[in-house]
């Protein structure tokens, strides 16, 4: 960052101006007395760089909380929910926040190939997984130089809470170009499920698992445009879904056992002609997702596949309710436990908004955030 000299002032473009230009008005004080004034006032800050993908908006927590420690991403995260939950709250909820913020914090690598580690925290919990906050974070270390990466493909292991993920990264004149995650191998828990909702009747819903449990639901079954002119109808019901899914249907993980609830709706239409797709996630605290979401992407794909509808290594294209896309494809197929499975890979890019220094004013009313 730029510091000005004593005898300068800061224009409101953020340029340098000296006093006598001033026109006989006292001039804006100067940079550095800000800057020097506000680490002296505030020494301790949580230190963040914010991104967006595809539209939807990713806060990696880069300092303020030391090193975590455990052998393991999930117990770092323990440590860090058990410890340092007040962090999530003023980080993803208001005034600093907001109930669409995902954050991540980025921590060191617990594997042999891995380059660091990442956790995921909103609103409302801590998802076991999240494909646009892993490209969000890639794309930032990159850029901001704090990961080394030569034009071409290069990959990138990211220790998750739900194991390693590699990250393809596709770099161009020094730039990240694009981000293709290998997700977690993904299967469908069952289909033909419904649930009784007002004003809504009945729903049919699928399950299907990409580090946590989807309900998902086609968009003709409500008879709702997915587009953003029906978000709140949209977030409203999905949030519906998720409340009655836990009470109706008992998901577990064969190798994971932590992971036994459904938290994620998921409405989905496809192009017959095409063979594209749209989907809109709802999460967290009655969040529609600016995304494609890259778990629903690859949920969409795994129920895709199981229903034999898309074949390994084709590419689908998915959109979101802001008409951004990603491109995924069936890696490989798989089995877990005694359930057939794939792996996915979805490829999208994030660009940077903004580097922050968040604080809390011993006098702040709100020192756990607030939601309305």
């Amino acid at each position: 960052m730029s510091r000005a000299s004593d005898s300068a002032g800061i224009a409101p473009n953020g340029t340098p101006f000296d006093h006598n230009d001033s026109q006989g008005t006292a001039p804006m004080p100067a940079l550095d007395r800000i800057e020097s004034g506000f680490f002296d006032r505030y020494p301790d800050h949580l230190a963040t760089i914010d991104s967006h993908t595809q539209g939807e908006p990713t806060r990696l927590l880069i300092g303020g909380v030391g090193s975590l420690p455990g052998p393991t991403i999930k117990d770092k995260r323990n440590y860090f929910e058990s410890r340092f939950d007040r962090v999530r709250m003023l980080l993803t909820r208001e005034p600093r926040g907001h109930r669409g913020i995902m954050a991540a914090v980025l921590t060191e690598p617990v594997s042999p190939a891995g380059k660091f580690g990442l956790f995921y925290m909103d609103a409302r919990r801590y998802p076991y997984l999240c494909g646009h906050a892993t490209m969000g974070a890639v794309a930032t270390l990159i850029e901001t130089g704090a990961l080394a990466a030569e034009d071409g493909d290069t990959v990138i292991t990211v220790d998750t809470p739900s194991g390693p993920l590699d990250a393809h990264t596709r770099i161009r004149n020094g730039r990240v170009e694009s981000v293709a995650v290998d997700m977690v191998p993904s299967f469908v828990f069952d289909t033909g499920g419904e649930l009784d909702v007002a004003e809504f009747g009945r729903i049919p819903v699928d399950l299907v698992c990409v580090g946590g449990f989807f309900a998902m639901v086609a968009a003709r079954s409500i008879n709702i445009d997915l587009a953003p002119a029906n978000s709140r109808r949209l977030i409203s019901l999905g949030m519906a879904v998720i409340e009655k899914a836990n009470r109706a249907f008992r998901v577990y993980h064969p190798e994971r056992p932590e992971v036994n609830t459904v938290d994620v709706t998921e409405f989905y239409d496809d192009d017959p002609k095409t063979g594209a797709g749209t989907s809109v996630v709802i999460y967290g605290e009655s969040h529609m997702d600016r995304s494609p979401c890259g778990t629903g992407t690859t949920a969409k794909m795994t129920l895709l596949h199981h229903r034999g509808e898309l074949a390994p290594g084709r590419v689908y294209t998915n959109a979101s309710p802001l008409g951004t896309v990603f491109k995924g494809r069936i890696v490989k197929t798989v089995s877990i436990g005694k359930f057939d499975g794939i792996v996915g890979q979805v490829r999208g890019n994030a660009q940077i908004t903004g580097y922050h220094r968040f604080v809390l004013d011993d006098r702040d009313p709100f020192p756990k955030g607030f939601l309305l």
